[in-house]
């Protein structure tokens, strides 16, 4: 029976490894998983050392402030490798970890596939000689990546996005609308704060500042907040009875929020892919320590950090970065897609030529198809 040790460190790899695992179940009986990951993959019979609330941290500082507790994991992790002896090892994004291991597999002569390249052209360049040297198999789902790999040193295949698969919704405006026992007057906000708790600290507030100026000006707004359920009801409440707004939370259908939507406030990272692919109007937001954000503007060689606008070349949706993120900004930009159709029309196209650049549907079943050419009978 063949081992396979599988790692995802936040709320988006936890979903794509979850539909790759899937694929490799349907593919290969009898596979046995173990790794760090979330609910998903353990709901994918993934045997898990570490979960996502031991894993997700985001920015520079907040990861060095617990580096003794990223050894503790890494060290625990490793030694269950070396009992196990897994024949392949699967690394989904978290690059901060995933390639310190990729690295001790590789040299443990353990097969090793990376599913979601690091984003290596945004910082770290020097890393694409590190992964080209400790990773067998590498699987892009961005259309540029590829080119930065040398064909000699690794393999590297675009498998398209796994998000094409999950953001389709079948209900109608009229449908959601009814769900949520809203009328055609209302108009809807989508606020995306983040996966972790530290963002939704950060973000939060703020967005909730920026929907109550809308209200005040008297719009007739309906908001709704996209939430973790591993974060906990009160990490939003406590937030929403501070600024006297509170949204309708939802926590399984950010997809169709997303696609009814107005117009939406989303924290940068992979949520703003589902925002684009969803085809309304939206911002792109963060902020993070001052620190974190000192070490990035000197790391980051990108004009853009928010996705969409990196997969598009140009700017398409506005990003309102730390002091940039004040509750005017985000409410006059709002007001802007609410009140102008014709501005609102111009966002909706341009977002319609960034889904047709992420290739088609079926991701993780080219993922799998190629992972299972290294999974020897």
């Amino acid at each position: 029976m063949k081992t396979v040790f599988i790692s995802a460190g936040e709320a988006s790899g936890d979903l794509h490894a979850a539909a790759l695992l899937e694929a490799l179940q349907a593919r290969i009986s009898g596979l046995q998983f173990f790794g760090l990951g979330g609910e998903l993959m353990r709901s994918r019979n993934v045997e898990l050392l570490f979960d996502l609330r031991s894993l997700a941290v985001a920015g520079f500082w907040e990861v060095a402030k617990r580096i003794l507790h990223f050894r503790r994991i890494f060290k625990q992790t490793l030694a269950e490798i070396d009992r196990r002896k897994p024949d392949l090892a699967i690394f989904v994004d978290y690059p901060g970890m995933n390639l310190r291991l990729a690295e001790q597999c590789h040299r443990r002569g353990i097969k090793t596939v990376f599913y979601i390249v690091p984003q290596v052209w945004a910082w770290k360049k020097g890393r694409i000689a590190k992964i080209e040297s400790n990773v067998d198999l590498l699987l892009s789902i961005l259309p540029f990546e590829k080119e930065l790999f040398n064909p000699e040193r690794i393999r590297c295949e675009f498998v398209g996005h796994p998000l094409l698969d999950h953001v389709d919704d079948h209900l109608t405006d009229t449908d959601f609308r009814s769900l949520h026992h809203l009328n055609s007057a209302e108009r809807i906000v989508a606020l995306l704060p983040g996966s972790r708790a530290g963002e939704v600290g950060k973000h939060y507030e703020i967005m909730l500042r920026a929907v109550k100026q809308l209200q005040d000006s008297g719009r007739s707004i309906k908001a709704f907040t996209a939430v973790r359920p591993e974060l906990g009801v009160e990490t939003y409440r406590a937030i929403e009875s501070r600024v006297g707004v509170t949204p309708e939370h939802v926590a399984k259908d950010r997809h169709s929020l997303l696609r009814h939507c107005d117009v939406a406030i989303v924290a940068s990272g992979t949520a703003t892919l589902e925002a684009a692919l969803c085809g309304r109007p939206f911002c792109v937001v963060y902020r993070t320590g001052w620190i974190t954000y000192q070490i990035a503007r000197r790391v980051i060689k990108l004009k853009n950090v928010g996705l969409v606008n990196i997969v598009a070349g140009k700017e398409i949706v506005p990003e309102y970065l730390q002091d940039q993120m004040t509750p005017a900004n985000l409410a006059a930009y709002c007001s802007k897609m609410l009140d102008n159709s014709q501005a609102s029309s111009q966002v909706v196209e341009a977002l319609s030529a960034v889904r047709h650049r992420l290739g088609d549907k079926g991701a993780s079943d080219r993922a799998a198809n190629l992972i299972c050419e290294l999974v020897s009978p």
